[in-house]
């Protein structure tokens, strides 16, 4: 009877559990059905393996083990993108793929910070030191096509008559100054014949011309319009002829002695200048005392200067030594 019994309970317990009102199935049975359910992994044309989420929900009576599960294998669906790829084919166009692909928009905005962009990335060149300012150049002067050395007199002469006429100091110097072009090419040659022409014309002329012609010329030698070299070279024709010259200008020498004088009290010219003089006026000229003359409109101790007094005793001819025992006593004659 009591197996009779058991025999009842247990057909009873399996008539009921095959009915409508079952309470629940298990967890087990739960993944079970979803396994069953579930399709095959598969692998798509870019080589990306997809899991076919299950078609049913969660049981509220599901373990969390096969949550976890679950949960793991839709995070590999995406994940696994990406990492897999099939040659130089292009990731598929899924949701997520776009933030995978490497964008040169979106790099070219936000910057990389990925280690390998950094090693790759070429390095920063250090600023280059600033170039130095380009140095200024020297304007070329224009050129100027200067009349011949002897037109140069020619036209020096003119100026002198203008101004001993006009007074104008000014444009004579400037006058000059143009004809001349001091230091540029062939200045010493012109400056030689403008004061040869100069000197030529004033030695016939009165006193006080003559001290105008100082006024201009002095002025031009100081301020380096004419070259010291060319006074020394445009005294020699006044000093070779000053005797011709002497014949029709008695007043020529002393004239000539008194510009030569002013010329080396202004230091433009040596008084030993003298000694390269022509060789017509060293010999036939009475040079040493012509040197006397100078020395005494210089003034001062010029006449005492013991290298003014060598440089007579040096132009005195025999004659000259024959008539005065020493340069002083020729110097106290002159």
């Amino acid at each position: 009877r009591a197996a009779a019994r058991r025999s009842n309970s247990s057909a009873s317990i399996r008539g009921m559990n095959k009915g409508p009102m079952r309470r629940g199935a298990s967890s087990g049975d739960v993944r079970n059905a979803d396994n069953k359910q579930q399709s095959k992994p598969q692998v798509d044309a870019d080589g990306f393996t997809s899991v076919a989420p299950s078609s049913k929900g969660f049981g509220r009576s599901a373990s969390m083990t096969a949550m976890q599960r679950t949960q793991l294998e839709g995070t590999q669906k995406y994940t696994t993108r990406g990492s897999t790829s099939m040659g130089n084919k292009r990731p598929s166009q899924g949701k997520f793929a776009v933030l995978n692909e490497n964008s040169p928009r979106r790099s070219s905005k936000k910057g990389s910070n990925n280690k390998a962009d950094d090693k790759t990335a070429p390095a920063a060149k250090p600023a280059a030191a600033a170039a130095p300012a380009p140095e200024a150049k020297e304007e070329k002067k224009p050129k100027v096509n200067y009349l011949t050395p002897d037109e140069c007199g020619d036209k020096a002469k003119n100026v002198l008559k203008e101004y001993f006429v006009g007074g104008d100091m000014d444009d004579a110097v400037l006058s000059i100054h143009e004809l001349v072009g001091a230091g540029d090419e062939g200045s010493v040659e012109r400056g030689t014949k403008a004061v040869e022409s100069a000197v030529l014309f004033v030695l016939e002329e009165k006193a006080a011309n003559v001290d105008k012609f100082l006024t201009v010329y002095l002025r031009c030698a100081k301020e380096k319009k004419i070259e010291g070299q060319s006074f020394v070279v445009g005294l020699n024709d006044p000093l070779e002829f000053l005797n011709d010259i002497a014949i029709d200008a008695p007043l020529a020498i002393p004239h000539l002695a008194n510009i030569i004088a002013e010329l080396v009290k202004a230091e433009i010219i040596p008084f030993n200048f003298l000694l390269e003089s022509p060789d017509y006026f060293r010999t036939d000229q009475n040079a040493a005392g012509f040197g006397a003359k100078v020395m005494k409109r210089i003034g001062g101790d010029a006449t005492t200067k013991e290298e003014y007094i060598e440089v007579v005793e040096k132009l005195m001819t025999d004659e000259d030594k024959a008539k005065h025992s020493s340069a002083a006593d020729l110097i106290a004659e002159a």
